[in-house]
């Protein structure tokens, strides 16, 4: 699932530690931030937000070229943002099955974003409407290449619909909408919603660079 080496750290407070070994086979388990080696890029450290220091150690690991994935108890919008702030690619639930802890590690493997869809959505919506007051010169996009069914679903995602939204604004199942998305993703080239909705609002070109923190 993983590059580079897989390491998890959490608090004494919250240790689903059976739970983490069997989602993520391999990882290596840290009590504290104190026990872990020093980052290196390629490594995906999954990281408790039950650790004090969690953002600190968020931001050095995210500089050092480590993919950092922030666990929580409870996702919270404001908690969520924090976790951006300091440079992790996902955040999710820390007692998420093991399809979703899969679908992360692929995802910023490939240097996609992770978030749970929900709250995604809100972000995009964020985002999108700080992108509409910018000042930016828009990029001509092309999306010829999508069916007519692809683009409506590319449009409707790019504004922070999530797939049940999509689903019901269209009249086709959630299924279908997943379908959809992965037919959008492959024929433009990006890896999650948010460059997707860069794309879509002319932020960045088809095959631009992959670093969605820096085109936000």
């Amino acid at each position: 699932m993983t590059d580079g080496q897989s390491l998890l750290v959490y608090a004494p407070t919250f240790c689903p530690r059976d739970h983490w070994q069997r989602v993520l086979p391999g990882v290596r388990l840290f009590e504290t931030s104190q026990h872990l080696p020093p980052p290196s890029d390629g490594h995906v450290l999954w990281l408790c937000s039950d650790l004090s220091d969690w953002q600190d150690v968020s931001q050095s690991w995210s500089r050092s070229g480590s993919r950092v994935v922030v666990l929580t108890r409870e996702p919270q919008s404001g908690e969520m943002n924090l976790a951006l702030a300091s440079g992790a690619r996902a955040y999710v639930p820390a007692l998420a099955n093991k399809e979703v802890f899969q679908q992360v590690g692929e995802s910023v493997n490939s240097g996609g974003l992770w978030f749970p869809e929900d709250m995604l959505g809100n972000l995009l919506k964020m985002v999108s409407h700080a992108l509409d007051k910018g000042t930016r010169r828009r990029v001509e996009v092309d999306l010829s290449m999508l069916t007519a069914r692809e683009k409506e679903v590319a449009l409707h995602a790019s504004k922070g619909s999530t797939n049940r939204q999509i689903a019901d604004a269209l009249g086709i199942t959630e299924r279908t909408v997943k379908e959809h998305m992965g037919s959008v993703f492959r024929k433009l080239g990006v890896r999650d919603r948010m460059q997707l909705m860069l794309l879509v609002t002319g932020q960045r070109g088809a095959g631009e660079g992959n670093d969605v923190y820096q085109a936000q």
